[in-house]
């Protein structure tokens, strides 16, 4: 439990959806810790400019930074894209986000529901199949390859106005306790699964999504409240990023960025594996208290909230 589990310095990083949010500040963090990194997403002109972002935190004139235009939704892409290299040490998956996608059942078109699922897990599961087949047929490293996978919050806390998003994210959590008992084939030191778990942050695709968003959603989540406020209250992308990476180099297989994360994880771990097994009991406990009290307050506000939609 003690030393460095993810140096990343001189390792081959891929992030795909890294060219903004999250993605964006994850491959930051890396490339200032040493990384070299391929930066994987849809648009060219933002790649271009996230590269250059990028390469200004790295810290070696020896870094590589570069970018290939992919659609994630498509495995082909994405194979031709890692081909360019060696086999990359670790993949970072980002991809998705729900900025229009939010909203109420009845008023959400059946294609935004399919987007969104493909957009958050699709993106997801198929970067992980096409780094694992060339995985699978290069050599083994002396040290692990890492998956991380970014779920969410409403991993655990279905509120109204996620409801296409939602299940996409709880899809990512059964794929990362899936896939880890599964890499578990290929030797015990050969993969590491992990899988974060932001809440709400700062973002582009926060600021889109709360155009969107119904009044009752801004209630429970605690967003409805002016810009500055937000601002002052809500952590930045690469604030939750430098979380991420640190609870990565302590070792750990999930990763809450925040007590309230920490308390909704640990009541809904079941066979996931802990990182501190006492702590992380207790916390459960406390966890079985507390949201029992908030769901109930979520419940009452939901239905006085016919006002807010």
């Amino acid at each position: 439990m003690f030393g460095n589990k993810f140096d990343v310095n001189g390792k081959l990083v891929v992030v795909a959806g890294g060219s903004r949010g999250l993605g964006k500040a994850l491959a930051l963090e890396l490339a200032s810790k040493g990384a070299n990194l391929l930066i994987l997403a849809r648009t060219e002109a933002t790649l271009q400019v996230t590269q250059l972002e990028v390469e200004a935190a790295c810290v070696s004139s020896k870094q590589i930074v570069d970018t290939r235009a992919v659609d994630l939704t498509k495995p082909d892409e994405i194979t031709r894209a890692l081909r360019h290299y060696h086999p990359p040490d670790i993949l970072v998956c980002t991809a998705g986000g729900t900025p229009t996608q939010v909203g109420f059942l009845a008023d959400i078109p059946p294609e935004d529901l399919t987007s969104c699922m493909e957009s958050n897990y699709y993106t997801t599961i198929f970067a992980v199949q096409c780094c694992l087949r060339l995985w699978l047929v290069a050599p083994q490293t002396p040290s692990p390859r890492h998956i991380i996978l970014t779920s969410s919050t409403t991993a655990f806390l279905g509120l109204p106005g996620y409801i296409a998003y939602t299940p996409t994210k709880v899809a990512i959590r059964a794929l990362a306790d899936t896939l880890r008992q599964e890499l578990l084939l290929y030797g015990k030191d050969a993969f590491r699964v992990h899988c974060c778990f932001p809440g709400t942050f700062l973002s582009e695709s926060f600021s889109q999504s709360q155009e969107y968003k119904p009044g009752l959603t801004k209630v429970l989540e605690g967003t409805s409240i002016p810009q500055e406020d937000l601002e002052q209250k809500i952590p930045s992308a690469r604030e939750v990023a430098r979380k991420i990476v640190w609870g990565l180099e302590k070792g750990k297989t999930y990763i809450a960025v925040d007590f309230q994360t920490e308390l909704l994880l640990n009541n809904m771990r079941g066979p996931s594996p802990r990182f501190w097994a006492v702590c992380d009991f207790f916390l459960g406990l406390l966890a079985s208290f507390v949201w029992w009290i908030v769901r109930i307050d979520f419940d009452r506000k939901t239905t006085r909230s016919n006002v807010l939609i």
